[in-house]
């Protein structure tokens, strides 16, 4: 086992592309897209491989991040037979030995396999949800007393403060910078409602276009994400709206589907407003946990 090194990028495709094959993931990113994410990443500390043959046969990073729960870390997983258990045995340990108070996976329901050993157990449901954009888009209605800008004309600063304030009370909630939040994102699908009388921040969603290699849903896929209202403005129709009109403009912007992630517990019953935009859901998958408090 050595530590990964950006160099090891193409190899660790290959390997998620086996994790898709096993049934245990949904997706196999974009090397673009994983550049875009990995681009600060600490391969020395936060990574581990195992190179069996030639190739990269276990794969472990881990990111993290402080929250109100304390730091919760995320482990990435992937691996041949029990490399896979091995892998995410080693992100736990390191996890827990860097600080961290939570540490998570994902995985496809029912596949967790061997992550009991490792401390974690199953947390929560986690579903991808998916339509087609070829036909029958919902209508867009506008909320009243409400109106709709998008990346071109909200101030700089509002997206991170919109975000925290809308997802603080969320299951482990944890804040982002503005420039994660936009980051790769087009201006034209970053939208937010505000109030028609002095433009509060009211509700958000941001969308985007990805390429996923080797995927059966016709591609470009517009992933819709950060679906979400200020407490004060839920219950009004405001995520339904905003949803809509992601989904005409990623259409115009050349996506063949559309799809988004939810939490399946959501105690404001989030896929029920997908479901009735023209979601179904199509991956059903689990969150493991191990706690450290």
């Amino acid at each position: 086992m050595r530590p990964g090194r950006e160099a090891d990028l193409s190899g660790l495709i290959e390997l998620m592309r086996d994790e898709v094959t096993a049934g245990r993931q949904d997706i196999v990113p974009s090397e673009s897209l994983l550049q875009r994410v990995l681009a600060r990443f600490d391969w020395e500390t936060k990574s581990r491989v195992i190179e069996e043959s030639g190739r990269i046969a276990g794969s472990a990073l881990v990111m993290s991040r402080p929250s109100p729960d304390g730091v919760i870390a995320t482990v990435y997983a992937a691996g041949h037979g029990d490399r896979y258990r091995d892998m995410a045995r080693w992100g736990v340990q390191f996890a827990r030995a860097a600080g961290a108070t939570i540490v998570q996976t994902t995985v496809a329901k029912g596949r967790g396999d061997g992550l009991a050993e490792t401390g974690m157990t199953v947390v929560r449901p986690w579903w991808r949800m998916d339509r087609s954009l070829s036909d029958g888009l919902p209508e867009t209605t506008t909320v009243p007393g409400y109106r709709l800008l998008d990346g071109t004309s909200v101030p700089p600063g509002r997206w991170s403060e919109m975000f925290n304030r809308t997802f603080v009370d969320h299951w482990r909630f944890k804040p982002r910078a503005e420039g994660e939040i936009l980051a790769g994102k087009l201006p034209e699908l970053s939208l937010m409602a505000v109030t028609s009388a002095g433009g509060s921040p009211a509700a958000m969603t941001l969308a985007e276009l990805e390429t996923y290699p080797g995927d059966s849903r016709p591609q470009p896929v517009g992933l819709v994400s950060s679906v979400g209202t200020v407490p004060e403005h839920r219950r009004r129709g405001l995520a339904g709206w905003l949803v809509a009109e992601s989904l005409h403009r990623l259409r115009r912007a050349g996506a063949r589907h559309a799809s988004l992630y939810v939490d399946g517990l959501s105690p404001m019953r989030a896929y029920d407003v997908y479901g009735k935009l023209g979601f179904a859901v199509m991956f059903e998958a689990e969150v493991w946990e191990a706690s450290f408090l």
